[in-house]
């Protein structure tokens, strides 16, 4: 710990209640050493942070193009696609996603349990691409629904990134 910081523990140094400028530097540069820490701790593979950037622009895209849908800003050709039932399944995925990449953008940078947050969204993607294949089938066609397509073939990329980020994560604190 700072010896600057360690002598203002032993003594009350504070004028009439308030912090004195040395005071003020010393707990500055007791946390600038813990950022510093903190900054050796988050290295990551280059793989890792494309994964991760991936991951976000996929999600940040299909959050988007969800949001013009729901407010009836892009419009699919085929006007019965778009009703309730749909955009209630639309709304859950977008909510799960959105709070998934919350969680591993968190978990990845407090360098916690990163690993169990990939596993548990390989999870829920597996489930929503299976989802995807069997009850959306015959909504792929680039023609009449291109955005939605796109995302629908592209969800199993995505699973793979988030396999792939789990695997070349790396976990173990750094010392140098």
């Amino acid at each position: 710990m700072n010896s600057r910081l360690q002598s203002l523990k032993r003594g009350n140094s504070m004028v009439g209640g308030k912090l004195v400028d040395t005071e003020i530097g010393a707990i500055l540069e007791a946390f600038s050493e813990s950022r510093e820490a903190k900054a050796r701790v988050t290295n990551q593979t280059t793989t890792f942070r494309i994964l991760l950037a991936c991951s976000n622009v996929f999600v940040s895209a299909f959050l988007i193009i969800y949001t013009f849908y729901e407010i009836n800003l892009l419009q699919p050709l085929e006007a019965g696609l778009i009703n309730e039932d749909f955009l209630t399944v639309l709304d859950g995925r977008a909510n799960i996603m959105f709070w998934l990449l919350v969680l591993m953008n968190m978990s990845a940078y407090f360098n916690i349990a990163f690993k169990i947050t990939c596993l548990i969204a390989v999870i829920v993607m597996l489930n929503a691409t299976i989802d995807n294949f069997v009850l959306f089938t015959g909504l792929v066609n680039f023609e009449e629904r291109p955005y939605l397509t796109l995302f629908i073939i592209s969800r199993p990329l995505f699973l793979v990134a988030i396999i792939w980020m789990g695997i070349v994560y790396n976990s173990a604190l750094a010392d140098d």
